[in-house]
């Protein structure tokens, strides 16, 4: 029998949809990362914003007790807020963590690390809700 912290979460759903929104393709990446990583996912009780400036809508993400929504509109108020290029974005998913943070003895964990020193990236919110977020949409 599974635990409460090995349970996959009921379902991932997309709510509202914009023209040019990216919502179907976090959906997809927030999806895979529940049903792989189940411990980090089935807790996490939060909204989250991910804004990409003006070329895509921002989406909001709201992990709730047994379903996660993902749609194309601002946060509501977003317990963590991550800012940046989309391209800036898409490399903190594909990045290897260390405890949840880049790993900065890997490349990729150095150059997420810089993107967020030289003010690519922001993140506005608590360091432990980011450091879950990013291990559910590793890639």
């Amino acid at each position: 029998m599974a635990s409460q912290a090995d349970r996959v979460l009921g379902e991932v759903r997309l709510g509202r949809l914009a023209e040019g929104g990216v919502a179907p393709a976090i959906m997809a990446i927030v999806h895979r990362g529940a049903q792989r990583r189940p411990r980090l996912s089935s807790g996490l009780r939060a909204e989250i914003e991910l804004d990409m400036g003006k070329r895509y809508p921002p989406v909001r993400i709201v992990f709730a007790d047994d379903a996660v929504l993902v749609e194309d509109v601002p946060g509501e108020r977003p317990d963590l807020k991550i800012s940046g290029q989309l391209s800036d974005l898409v490399s903190l998913m594909v990045m290897p963590l260390v405890r949840g943070l880049p790993n900065p003895i890997d490349r990729r964990g150095r150059a997420a690390l810089g993107m967020v020193a030289l003010g690519r990236v922001r993140v506005e919110g608590r360091l432990g809700l980011l450091r879950r977020f990013l291990g559910v949409i590793q890639v």
